[in-house]
């Protein structure tokens, strides 16, 4: 493993562990705020999206860093990703507007990018192998 390499996992760890500890703390926290101190609420609520932007900022620096077979790879799995989920969350959306399905929380949205990221890296880099 090269200095990027263990640069880049540090990085997203750090976020990824940072984001696991400050979800359900902001969480808890904002919940027993929200009436006395609207903005602390707020405030607490957003605190994990600074350690999530940090280590997909990480990956964003990591796929940069690689070669182009590798960012084709990426790309296309970024296309797939934003086709699979966008029609899942379009035709969930006509779903909850017509009031056949119950609301679904947009917090859901991103870790199920993620996954839908990851799937999809896995298959196409086994097709260009």
């Amino acid at each position: 493993m090269n200095r990027w390499e263990k640069r880049y996992l540090i990085r997203f760890i750090l976020g990824m562990v940072g984001y696991s500890i400050l979800l359900p703390l902001s969480i808890i926290v904002a919940q027993r705020e929200s009436v006395e101190r609207p903005w602390l609420a707020v405030l607490v609520a957003l605190l994990p999206v600074a350690p999530f932007l940090n280590a997909m900022t990480a990956v964003l620096h990591n796929v940069r860093s690689q070669d182009e077979l590798f960012r084709k790879i990426q790309l296309e799995a970024v296309l797939v990703t934003a086709l699979l989920v966008g029609a899942l969350t379009f035709s969930y959306g006509l779903l909850e507007a017509s009031e056949l399905v119950p609301p679904l929380p947009t917090v859901f949205i991103a870790p199920c990018m993620i996954a839908v990221w990851g799937i999809a890296n896995a298959a196409i880099s086994r097709h260009y192998s």
